[in-house]
Formats: C-alpha cells, structure tokens, sequence
C-alpha cells in the first residue's frame, strides 16, 4: 500500500509578524502533499506539520551529525532550538515490515557558528533510501523558479541509478526524471507562480515543492520524498530596475557629455 503521499511535511512560520497570514493549508489527499504558503523567515519559530505521522520515528540532524528525537503533537513537530546556525535535517520515517519509508526536510536555523559545511549532513545518511539535495542552496540563498537544481539517489548509502523520480509542486506542476549512473536527476523549478504582481515590484510569493521517488530491494518497497520551499526567481524585478537604472545611467552620462561639449563650445 503507498503511503508515502499521505505523509508529508508543509512548514508554518511562528512569528507576530506573520502569525495568522498566507493561505489556509490545502486539504490532504492521496496524490499530492498537504502544504501551507507561509513566508520564508529564517530565525522564526519553526514547526512542521507532518500529515498521517502516527507512529512515525522522528529525528532531527543537527549540523555537527548529532541527532535529537522529536515528538508528534496534534500532527505537529516543533524543532527546537540547537544554538547552532547552520542546515539541520528533519527525517521523518515509518517502518511497514515489508515497506518502508521516509520524508526529510532541510531547515537553516540560526545561532552561534557551527563551524561544519552542510554538505557534511547532506552527506550523512539519515535514511536507508534518500534524496539529497546536490547542492543544498547556500546561506542567505533559496530555491528559485526557473532555476536548474540537482537531487541525488541514495539508497543504502550508495547512489540508485534508474530510478523515476516525480517533482510536484503547490501551484499545480509536475515534473519527471530518471536518476543517471551516478543518482543524480535536475529539475528545473517551473515558473507557476500567477505573474499578478506589476512589472518591477518585489515578488516574496514562495511554494512547497516535493521530491519523491520508490524502489524495491530484496522484497522490501522503499519510498522516499524530500520537501521544500521555492521562491518567485527574482529576475522578475531585478531585471526592470537594472533595465531602469541603465537606462538613466545613459541619460545621465550622455547629458554630461552634451554639456561639456557646450562649455567648451562657448569657450571657444
């Protein structure tokens, strides 16, 4: 029996700012994740809403490996503060016998320098048959439309090829691919946001997205999905005002010039 799309993270950001606002969280369903729309703030209080988690082993990764069992509350997950600012991973995992599976999140977490890179947990195997991100988006960056972003297979700690692996997203989108020698599948982040907002202004809309691909072994069916946030590709302001601001550059240098020219003109 799959089970995999009934458990699922969707990520709600606990600050007085933001405490109330965004969408209400999509109904659960058997084809897609549940999901919320809230606004990415990193050193918010953070929770995670696991759908269908009972009895699921909940751990969190911290950025040096160590780990921190986590409960389940009214189909919640706190994570609590580490001190440690850096990538932590949230695993969640179910064991059916003759089916497993598991869902992960990545979440960056403020604090005091870890002094580790976060490849060292993405590297870390957290989950007999993962997906990892390759490469996590650094500090201070997101995932983004219309952006190429690489995941790799793991299973057992050693890369799956031939694996058909499925990317859907909130706004509807779906995407697939086949895992290569090394594991590895791209996705490019589709650009479905509803382009609403007016040409040049910043667009903070973000997304969940969602990463999932099974495999049998030995009998045994594993399935697996990694979660996250993705964010209207900037390009879509940036580009306006650069167009604006070189545009006036030109103006402006081209006007210094005419003058110059003038001066030297009536000096003459």
């Amino acid at each position: 029996m799959n089970r995999l799309n009934l458990l699922a993270f969707s990520l709600v950001f606990f600050t007085p700012q933001i405490q109330g606002a965004g969408q209400a969280p999509a109904k659960p369903s058997n084809d897609s994740p549940t999901h919320t729309a809230q606004s990415d703030r990193r050193g918010s209080k953070k929770k995670i809403m696991l759908v269908n988690g009972e009895g699921a082993t909940i751990t969190l990764w911290k950025p040096d490996l160590s780990t921190q069992t986590l409960t389940l509350e009214q189909n919640s997950i706190t994570i609590p503060s580490t001190g440690l600012n850096n990538y932590h991973a949230v695993v969640a995992q179910q064991d059916w016998g003759t089916g497993k599976e598991s869902v992960i999140r990545y979440e960056y977490l403020s604090g005091k320098p870890s002094k580790q890179s976060p490849s060292k947990l993405t590297e870390a195997v957290k989950s007999e048959f993962e997906i990892v991100p390759d490469p996590i988006p650094r500090e201070h960056y997101r995932y983004y439309s219309d952006h190429k972003w690489g995941f790799i297979l793991r299973l057992h700690g050693k890369p799956k090829a031939g694996i058909d692996v499925t990317l859907k997203t909130e706004n509807g989108s779906q995407l697939h691919a086949v895992s290569d020698y090394s594991g590895r599948v791209e996705f490019r982040l589709p650009e479905d946001f509803p382009m609403t907002l007016p040409e040049g202004e910043r667009d903070t809309r973000s997304a969940e997205f969602a990463v999932s691909a099974m495999t049998t072994m030995a009998g045994i069916s594993y399935e697996t999905m990694l979660t996250a946030r993705y964010h209207v590709n900037p390009s879509h302001w940036q580009s306006s005002k650069l167009g604006v601001f070189v545009a006036g550059l030109g103006f402006l240098v081209g006007g210094l010039i005419g003058r110059s020219k003038t001066q030297r003109g009536e000096k003459a």
